[in-house]
């Protein structure tokens, strides 16, 4: 299925809206439509999972027990969520970017049903990466692990699934640990990536975490590898 638009989340902070702009300026730039939803921030919502509870339920998405979760990285899982049931709604093929991210191709490859296919590494200077010598996505390679939610694509069919598993199992926690790095709550959705990439993570200031975490999983695409030039460490971890 093609990609038709993409989903910015961001939240109701200076620093959130100022990423999110350049993010959204990124998507124009490629030729990608957006939409932004700006989620709740996190102090007006309070700690506890009740408040994260409800404000999900406001929105139609319901969880099978209070999520272990609390402060600002619930209210962003719970975003991205949302941004899932839009996709279910709208009946299209998406792209979920967090507000830090920056698309650097519009990916014209088909994503399958029942994957999350990520489009990039979390990377400090997006300058580094020569994208347009490594050129557009070709093709998407499966992976087992993947450093943040930053980034990534899902038809509906697969949002509705991970819908349901969120309504339907008792735990529900962080994002990036459930969903990109245990595969805790995918169920039967696997993990890729586009080769070359499509988008980066920019670690900036974090909005949430005292410092913004570098972490990218091995094996990182030829690709990817050729054509950066820095030398940045880029956290890799084995998977």
């Amino acid at each position: 299925m093609k990609i038709e638009k993409a989903f910015i989340l961001k939240m109701n902070e200076k620093r959130s809206h100022a990423y999110a702009k350049t993010c959204a300026e990124s998507c124009d730039k490629v030729g990608l439509p957006w939409e932004y939803f700006e989620n709740a921030y996190h102090q007006e919502i309070g700690k506890a999972a009740n408040g994260i509870t409800h404000y999900a339920e406001e929105h139609g998405i319901k969880f099978g027990k209070k999520p272990t979760m609390s402060g600002g990285a619930a209210c962003a899982t719970v975003g991205h969520f949302i941004i899932w049931k839009k996709i279910v709604d709208q009946n299209i093929c998406g792209i979920v970017l967090e507000h830090d991210a920056l698309m650097l191709h519009k990916p014209e490859v088909d994503i399958p049903d029942d994957q999350l296919v990520c489009l990039g590494y979390k990377v400090r200077d997006p300058e580094n990466y020569k994208h347009e010598v490594a050129g557009a996505p070709q093709k998407i390679v499966e992976r087992k692990k993947h450093g943040g939610a930053h980034a990534y694509a899902l038809t509906p069919n697969t949002a509705k699934v991970l819908l349901g598993i969120v309504s339907d199992r008792p735990k529900c926690s962080y994002i990036d640990n459930q969903y990109f790095l245990s595969g805790g709550q995918r169920g039967k959705v696997t993990l890729g990536i586009t080769d070359p990439i499509a988008a980066i993570g920019w670690l900036r200031e974090s909005t949430i975490w005292s410092k913004s975490a570098v972490d990218n999983y091995a094996p990182i695409l030829d690709s990817f590898k050729d054509n950066y030039d820095s030398t940045e460490d880029l956290g890799i971890k084995e998977r």
